[in-house]
């Protein structure tokens, strides 16, 4: 099958896998090919779209193959994606320092473009709410990817929010930033907090009742 496969050091590795749904696992499908069956790791938002769908139909995914080395073997794990653009990104993560395959698959909890815009805004906020992303694996992701990130987000969408958060506070809504990092929180994180919680609630106009929510939705 020319254009499946590509080899590496001798090892020939799989790009693509088509086939049929041959059963639903908690973080992977099986995928019969020709009576083989494959698992296939996905990323969790991909994954949740495979409940309740019936075996036996075709399913095809770009494929990340990775050997995963475990003393004196070697064990081939492939990763699923449903398209060239989710297997860069996700390849893009495996670079972040400390960031192996499988923690890079945990993370790509969210579509592309929405990952893609919270690093290029330094929205650690969201990074953070992402399986297996602290504090530190947050400013990770930004320190090694900001600003390569470009394709993968729509610029007309990353300019409006670049311009919402240049936005100057408003009083009260300054009165709640300071509160909240005399509380512990980063004046980024804060600001991010506070600016999210009045885009989605612009009724609250009072210092008190945006600090409740930002704790609320932490």
């Amino acid at each position: 099958m020319p254009g499946l496969y590509h080899t590496f050091g001798g090892i020939l590795l799989i790009r693509r896998i088509r086939g049929e749904l041959a059963g639903i696992l908690e973080e992977s499908v099986l995928v019969d090919v020709h009576g083989l069956t494959y698992e296939v790791f996905l990323p969790p938002h991909i994954r949740e779209r495979f409940e309740g769908r019936s075996t036996g139909s075709e399913v095809e995914f770009c494929t990340y193959h990775y050997l995963a080395v475990d003393q004196a073997k070697s064990v081939p794990i492939l990763f699923g994606f449903e398209n060239d653009v989710q297997r860069d990104f996700f390849e893009l993560l495996t670079d972040v320092p400390r960031v192996g395959p499988r923690a890079a698959l945990r993370a790509f909890a969210l579509p592309v473009a929405t990952v893609a815009k919270a690093i290029e805004l330094q929205d650690t906020r969201l990074l953070k709410s992402l399986p297996g992303v602290g504090p530190q694996r947050a400013k990770d992701m930004i320190a090694s990817l900001g600003g390569k990130l470009g394709g993968f987000v729509d610029v007309e969408e990353l300019e409006r929010a670049a311009e919402a958060a240049e936005r100057p506070l408003e009083s009260f809504e300054a009165d709640a930033l300071e509160v909240l990092t005399q509380l512990g929180m980063s004046h980024a994180d804060a600001v991010t907090a506070l600016r999210a919680v009045r885009e989605a609630e612009p009724e609250l106009t009072s210092a008190d009742a945006l600090i409740r929510r930002v704790f609320q939705n932490r």
